[in-house]
């Protein structure tokens, strides 16, 4: 089975580490000939000097000889190319004639090139000759190959050796993070424990500390959902009971007067229930945004004036006059239609409680640090032990009369713990009937 290098981390070790080796010994085999080609001309060089030094101290005895003498007193005859001649410019000797070298002399070293063979040359002048001594550069060449291959020969000979070790320690390392795989494949649909991140690298620890907080939130998540289900289940079963009896009735009506009556009721069951569906709906929407749009300033004034404008029927069908006074605006950060519904909660909460005839008060404070609004009815109110209470869905106070599903008050308030506001109930002024004051830190 081929690895697809580029999704593969274990791939992608072998291939740089080996890379990397390969890339190492070449480096080192150049460094390697260059070096040692730099050395074999400096040694050469000086071979070739001190030839050409030997041969012009015999006082032009060489001149009429040579040939037999030169192969025995030069140990690199073999290499060497050389050519003697008179100050009159004959040439007397030629160590290879099948190879000769430019006639033309220049004293001291420099590069010739006969025959596409370039040659180090070195020409020496004395009273009694001129003496040239070459060497083809070729011969420097190989032996500085011949040293770099030396070089890299005992890294290639490891080189199988390298490419197992380095296996090796590549699949150790990455033990530990096959194993949490295995342990992730591993769980039912159900289990969102975290994940074991002992033994884990540092590089692969924040990505398993990450996603065990991300099992965490899906964990709270379906926890609330789990609960909302139920609950919702349990509430949802009286109204529909209800309705279900409210039909019967109807069909059961006799006369005009009863089937009026009926039809009435059966609506206002109908009303009620699409009332908690709603409020349902609504909780359900804000638990589940985890990450909400982002805040922008909202005038508070103009969120109480649509809350009214939404529920001035419900206050009419009760003839209950609402006043609305304080400042004339108060900006805060948040979210304008999840603060309506905030404020409209409050509201329907304060009409549904306030007898015929009442009067309901909304009154906006701003200050440097702080806005707040507060809702004031004429209600029986809520004893201060369950104040808090109030806040749990589906929760209704004893004694209380009116119906309802319970959810307004929890959705006002996950409402305001998302813009960190305070919800605060208390007595209204007077002692009769609830003050709800809800209050919202105002952004520097």
């Amino acid at each position: 089975m081929s690895i697809r290098l580029s999704y593969s981390l274990r791939a992608r070790l072998l291939f740089f580490l080996l890379a990397a080796i390969v890339v190492g010994a070449l480096a080192q085999g150049v460094i390697a000939y260059r070096s040692t080609l730099a050395q074999a001309d400096d040694i050469f060089d000086s071979l070739l000097q001190r030839t050409a030094l030997s041969l012009g101290t015999g006082d032009g005895l060489l001149s009429t000889g040579p040939r037999q003498s030169l192969g025995a007193a030069t140990p690199m005859a073999d290499d060497l190319i050389i050519q003697i001649w008179t100050p009159d410019g004959l040439r007397v000797f030629n160590s290879r004639s099948r190879r000769p070298l430019p006639d033309q002399i220049v004293l001291g070293f420099s590069d010739a090139r006969m025959e596409g063979i370039t040659y180090r040359v070195y020409a020496l002048a004395t009273p009694f000759q001129v003496i040239q001594v070459a060497q083809d550069m070729n011969v420097r060449k190989q032996m500085a190959r011949e040293l770099a291959l030396r070089t890299i020969a005992p890294i290639a000979a490891a080189a199988p050796l390298l490419m197992l070790v380095v296996w090796c320690v590549v699949s150790w390392s990455l033990r530990p993070v096959k194993r949490a795989r295995a342990q992730v494949a591993a769980r039912q649909p159900e289990d969102l424990s975290p994940v074991n991140v002992q033994g884990l690298p540092d590089e692969i620890r924040p990505l398993i500390l990450e996603l065990n907080l991300l099992l965490e939130r899906m964990r709270t998540a379906f926890a609330q959902q789990k609960q909302f289900v139920g609950d919702a289940a349990h509430e949802l079963r009286s109204p529909l009971a209800a309705l279900r009896l409210q039909l019967q009735a109807l069909q059961r009506a006799g006369d005009a007067d009863s089937r009026k009556i009926a039809e009435q009721r059966l609506a206002s069951g109908i009303d009620r229930a699409t009332r908690l569906v709603e409020q349902m709906l609504s909780m359900a929407r804000h638990e589940s945004t985890s990450e909400p749009s982002p805040a922008t300033p909202v005038d508070l004034a103009d969120v109480l004036r649509q809350a009214l404008s939404e529920t001035l029927a419900q206050a009419n069908a009760k003839s209950i006059a609402i006043d609305m006074d304080g400042a004339g605006e108060a900006h805060v950060q948040g979210h304008r239609d999840a603060l309506t519904l905030l404020a409209r909660n409050l509201l329907d909460n304060a009409i549904k409680h306030s007898p015929e005839g009442g009067r309901i008060r909304l009154h906006l404070q701003s200050t440097a640090g702080q806005a707040s609004f507060t809702i004031d009815d004429e209600g029986p109110g809520i004893p201060p032990a369950e104040r808090e209470r109030v806040f749990d869905r589906f929760y209704r106070a004893e004694g209380n009369t009116q119906h309802g599903s319970g959810l307004g008050l929890s959705i006002a308030r996950a409402i305001a713990d998302r813009h960190g506001a305070d919800i605060i109930l208390e007595d209204a002024p007077g002692g009769h009937g609830l003050r709800a004051r809800v209050q919202f830190p105002i952004p520097r």
